[in-house]
């Protein structure tokens, strides 16, 4: 049975200028330096490819595409998978953790513009249970610092999760007991390696993944901050 969780939890998960009370580590790897994009635009954006740091890391955008919330397209078909380089490097060490279990991490979405926010929002029909409010509660994705997940195997195909993306039912909560144990096997060791490395869950979405730093960063980073100027 899944634990009901107070809608006001979710969105306090989700801005980017909530509080946790745990107290955030210095970094991913104490006071190493951290990665810096070789696009300079991607730079100056404090942005950086997710295949800048780790290529072993499968993407697959759902936003670039129809999904269950959007009919459109949210992302062009040339927009990369972003995230600032703190989280990348997380998500790195993430992706070395499941290896050990013969899977790979597979990226749904990670950096989102705050105007695909908008749309997204818009498309909900104003859904703040599932989807942020980005006049009220701007979602991490717009900062840089969430990322949706799944697992894979080491060639990239899909192994059995709790539901498909986006798929806002009583069984995507990340603490709903599933009754088939390959699911919940994986899920754990999903969510394992994601807690090591640095990430908090989202109480309604498996799939979703805040970086444990996220307030180091708590500006939305617009869509012409990572476009290239003419």
């Amino acid at each position: 049975m899944r634990a009901l969780f107070p809608l006001g939890l979710c969105c306090f998960l989700t801005a980017c200028s909530s509080q946790m009370n745990e107290t955030p580590s210095a970094g991913p790897q104490g006071s190493q330096e951290l990665p810096v994009s070789k696009d300079p635009v991607l730079a100056k954006a404090g942005l950086i490819e997710i295949a800048e740091v780790d290529r072993s890391i499968f993407v697959d955008l759902q936003y670039k595409g129809a999904s269950p919330i959007s009919t459109e397209p949210l992302y062009s078909s040339d927009f990369k998978a972003l995230l600032k380089p703190e989280t990348a490097v997380r998500l790195k060490k993430a992706n070395n953790l499941v290896k050990g279990h013969g899977y790979r991490i597979l990226v749904w979405d990670a950096y989102r513009p705050p105007s695909a926010q908008m749309k997204l929002w818009h498309a909900s029909g104003h859904n703040d249970t599932f989807v942020a409010n980005p006049n009220s509660a701007p979602s991490q994705h717009s900062c840089g610092t969430a990322v949706d997940v799944t697992l894979v195997t080491s060639r990239g195909k899909p192994v059995k999760m709790p539901t498909g993306f986006d798929a806002f039912t009583a069984n995507a909560a990340s603490n709903y007991t599933h009754k088939d144990p390959e699911v919940l096997r994986n899920v754990q060791i999903l969510q394992s390696a994601m807690h090591a490395a640095g990430f908090y869950p989202l109480p309604a979405e498996w799939w979703h993944y805040i970086d444990k730093n996220y307030h180091k960063y708590p500006d939305t980073i617009p869509l012409s901050a990572i476009q290239p100027q003419n």
